[in-house]
């Protein structure tokens, strides 16, 4: 059974799993981050614990997204071998990464801490977020990684 395509590894029913996990740590750290410009602008502390606690369950999801795209990174060769996917594989570790040092410079130092390191982390991981999804489309879009090619269009299971 040869597919034409890179395949990603990690399914539930034939459908890739990573991109179905991802949007929840991407819709939670760009939270966090908008959190982090209306604290700035408002100081109200309100905002600096929405964006603490969307920023812990951010990391919590990133885990398992990441898990998912391990699987599927280190699952077929031909994946690892597009230079987009290592790229997006290290984007990713370093957007979770940065934000694990964020929650634990606030969590050190309180909503004070927020101000300029926090929001300039945050605004670091969401540029790195946007490099990653373009990354990740060009896995899909270009390589077709995850895509079944032994199915017509509008063919479902």
């Amino acid at each position: 059974m040869d597919e034409d395509h890179p395949r990603s590894t990690a399914k539930i029913a034939g459908h890739p799993i990573h991109p179905m996990v991802v949007m929840f740590p991407i819709v939670l750290f760009i939270a966090s981050w908008v959190c982090d410009l209306l604290y700035w602008h408002s100081r109200d502390l309100t905002w600096a614990t929405f964006g603490l606690i969307t920023l812990g369950l951010g990391i919590v999801t990133a885990a398992i997204a990441a898990i998912f795209g391990m699987i599927d990174y280190f699952g077929d060769e031909r994946v690892r071998a597009i230079p987009a996917a290592t790229k997006h594989f290290g984007a990713n570790v370093a957007v979770v990464l940065i934000e694990i040092g964020s929650f634990a410079w606030r969590m050190s130092g309180g909503p004070d801490y927020v101000m300029r390191m926090g929001l300039v982390l945050s605004t670091v991981a969401v540029v790195l977020l946007g490099y990653s999804g373009w990354k990740g489309a060009t896995l899909v879009y270009e390589y077709g990684v995850g895509v079944d090619s032994r199915r017509g269009h509008g063919q479902s299971r």
